[in-house]
């Protein structure tokens, strides 16, 4: 290799090098998740711990019947589980991460903007059948997160995800399930 050619291809190297320096890298540290007495349960999972500006961190999120009759489930959004994001736990802030998921380029009740989201406020309604479960892969985008800290789940355009009732008849009950996702911030030197 000449020195032209070694030239140019160590400083392409180093202005890529350049940009990720500044790019702050987070780890899901540990996500808990509290039971209550709802025949709804939320299980999560983390399915890739490292959020980075090119690879987003992935849970798998489960909401699952444990009763023995249909739920009907109401939400905006997308059913399920609507649009879920990640509020800091200390309240000092409103700003939420917006968990992404594949659910949304699918629907047409939801648009996904670099810096937010919108949607349709009009309401969908299923049924989850007793011990039936659902499962949806969310995304942490590297570019969302601003700090570490420890976060909780809910609904990213209201605290309540989803409501829920037992019977046709049955009043509609606010599912608020207690989740709490902890990011810490990790060396891109490591």
């Amino acid at each position: 290799m000449n020195r032209r050619q070694y030239l140019t291809v160590s400083t392409a190297a180093l202005s890529g090098l350049a940009g990720c320096l500044g790019d702050t890298e987070y780890t899901i540290s540990s996500v808990e998740t509290e039971g209550d007495s709802h025949p709804l349960a939320l299980d999560v999972t983390v399915a890739d711990r490292n959020i980075a500006i090119e690879s987003p961190g992935q849970l798998d999120i489960t909401l699952r019947n444990t009763g023995t009759q249909d739920v009907m489930i109401k939400n905006t959004g997308v059913w399920p589980l609507g649009v879920l994001g990640l509020v800091p736990a200390d309240a000092s802030e409103s700003v939420a991460i917006l968990l992404l998921t594949d659910e949304y380029e699918k629907a047409s009740t939801v648009e996904i903007q670099p810096n937010g989201a919108s949607r349709s406020n009009d309401p969908h309604t299923g049924t989850l059948g007793a011990d039936e479960s659902i499962e949806r892969q969310y995304e942490l985008d590297g570019q969302r997160v601003s700090d570490a800290g420890t976060y909780t789940l809910q609904g990213y355009f209201d605290a309540v995800p989803l409501s829920y009732r037992t019977g046709e008849d049955a009043d509609w009950v606010a599912y608020h399930p207690s989740v709490t996702v902890t990011l810490t911030e990790q060396s891109v030197l490591s």
